[in-house]
């Protein structure tokens, strides 16, 4: 099956609670990178099928690239003046170790306070099971927040819609490769493994 058509009816599946014994109805597909933006725009005005016994299943989409300037720790980072840099660098500390301590603020923190500020304007995700929640423009947040650590998040806090997120990688023997870099592991998701291609975009 076209993966992009079988990422919709997995997701379609595990909001109208077609499967049962669904840990966590989390999903997840690998995308080229160079088409992920083309792909948020077919996904922007996706409607699931209405379907006689479950009815009309909404589809919340939230656009990641978007809540990225909101999160505290992006603001503190883009906000720190280049001389306090220069001034951090002549101290002492060379360009790559500043680089590095800013670079590891934003991975500690940027995961969690996007999801707090999804929760906080989609607070329904924790308690409403028969809707879709689109996790768009992953790619954003690269390479500072994965799609592993935005659904050990969501799950953390008990999510109860079925989240879909198309990240711009592959799979790789059953691992995750974003952005092409080392595959790893992650289990809590249910994922396509064909990667989407241009040709699956016409």
């Amino acid at each position: 099956m076209d993966p992009l058509k079988a990422f919709q009816q997995k997701l379609v599946d595990f909001a109208a609670r077609k499967r049962r014994g669904i840990r966590n109805p989390f999903v997840i597909v690998p995308v080229d990178p160079p088409y992920e933006r083309r792909m948020t725009s077919i996904l922007a005005s996706w409607e699931p099928e209405p379907d006689h016994h479950t009815g009309q299943l909404p589809v919340k989409r939230i656009f990641l690239d978007e809540i990225l300037p909101q999160t505290d720790v992006y603001r503190t980072v883009v906000s720190i003046p280049q001389a306090a840099l220069e001034s951090a660098s002549a101290s002492g500390l060379g360009d790559y170790d500043v680089t590095e301590r800013v670079e590891q603020t934003m991975r500690d923190n940027l995961a969690t306070e996007i999801v707090d500020l999804i929760l906080d304007e989609h607070e329904d995700i924790l308690t409403v099971e028969r809707q879709i929640v689109l996790l768009l423009n992953l790619g954003s947040l690269y390479p500072f927040a994965r799609a592993s650590e935005l659904l050990d998040e969501f799950d953390r806090r008990r999510a109860q819609s079925t989240i879909g997120i198309p990240f711009p990688g592959s799979v790789i023997g059953g691992k995750l490769a974003f952005f092409g870099e080392d595959a790893r592991h992650y289990y809590p998701a249910h994922r396509i493994d064909q990667q989407i291609k241009g040709r699956h975009l016409q």
